[in-house]
């Protein structure tokens, strides 16, 4: 089994740059940051959220779409496990090479793509920074450490299918579900952390749907929240709480088209006692009105 330690990176192929800047640090409150050492200078928006040289990587391209998340384990004997885990699930695996390796700021890399053409790293040794992070927007801090930065949730033809694969071939663990007719949306844990990772299967169009992260104070939420609407970032969800996990967060869409949710007091997981729980409501307390989970009422099979 591979032991996941969280999702350490997030990166991102995008046509505007600058745009993503005005949200990830003017709205967001993320790190500028050089980047890795040894990193070449491309323009790469490159920000921290913590002391890691980075988490979040920007890179300018012709196309937008998320070019992998990062996932760590704790060292080269576990990234050995981890190749041999997913090859023996039959997933091609690569190893990085050394520029590669130089451009994330890891000591060992490999890489893969889940059945549906997702692409996924798994790493180890991240550098570190001896400067302390310290947000242009005055976040305290992000929740990163043990817990990961915080989570992806991807669009999948099948949400079992994906269940399956996430649990079989990448040691994730199932937290809960929404079970909407034939359609489920599946929310898997790496760390404490409610979910790293979550998927469903309604009919929207497949691939990334959003990146979550969590800051430590409460105000500073409520800050990001008003920078991302005086900016006039397209909010695509208000403020609100999700029935399953109920982090306080407000989600806004990226330059890109597809969105990032910013949260407090996401939901922390004792795997000693936690037990699997299905729901089957809409899925949240109240709030987050807005596009996404409206276009996701409206796709609910027999709704």
């Amino acid at each position: 089994m591979i032991d996941l330690r969280g999702l350490g990176y997030v990166v991102y192929d995008v046509t505007d740059v600058d745009a993503w800047r005005v949200l990830t640090v003017d709205a967001f409150g993320m790190m500028p940051a050089a980047g890795p050492p040894g990193s070449a200078d491309d323009g790469t928006l490159w920000l921290r959220l913590d002391e890691r040289s980075w988490r979040v990587a920007v890179q300018p391209a012709r196309r937008d779409a998320q070019v992998c998340a990062g996932w760590e384990v704790a060292d080269a004997v576990a990234l050995d496990d981890a190749g041999a885990h997913l090859e023996a699930h039959g997933v091609a695996v690569k190893a990085a090479d050394e520029t590669l390796r130089t451009r994330r700021g890891v000591q060992g890399l490999v890489s893969f793509d889940d059945p549906w053409g997702n692409h996924h790293e798994i790493h180890w040794g991240q550098t570190v920074e001896e400067e302390p992070f310290r947000s242009p927007a005055g976040i305290e801090a992000f929740l990163t450490g043990p817990l990961g930065i915080g989570h992806v949730f991807y669009a999948v033809p099948s949400a079992p299918e994906a269940e399956a694969f996430y649990r079989e071939a990448m040691g994730f663990r199932l937290t809960d579900r929404f079970a909407w007719g034939p359609n489920t949306v599946v929310f898997m844990r790496a760390t404490a952390r409610h979910h790293s990772i979550g998927f469903f299967d309604l009919p929207m169009p497949p691939g990334p749907n959003h990146l979550m992260l969590e800051v430590s104070r409460l105000e500073d939420l409520g800050k990001a929240y008003d920078r991302t609407i005086d900016l006039k970032i397209p909010i695509v969800n208000t403020m609100g709480q999700h029935f399953n996990d109920p982090t306080l967060s407000f989600y806004a869409q990226n330059p890109s088209g597809f969105n990032m949710e910013l949260g407090w007091q996401a939901l922390q997981v004792d795997d000693a006692s936690w037990v699997v729980r299905t729901y089957t409501g809409r899925g949240e307390l109240w709030g987050h009105r807005g596009d996404m989970m409206d276009d996701i009422a409206d796709s609910k099979a027999g709704d």
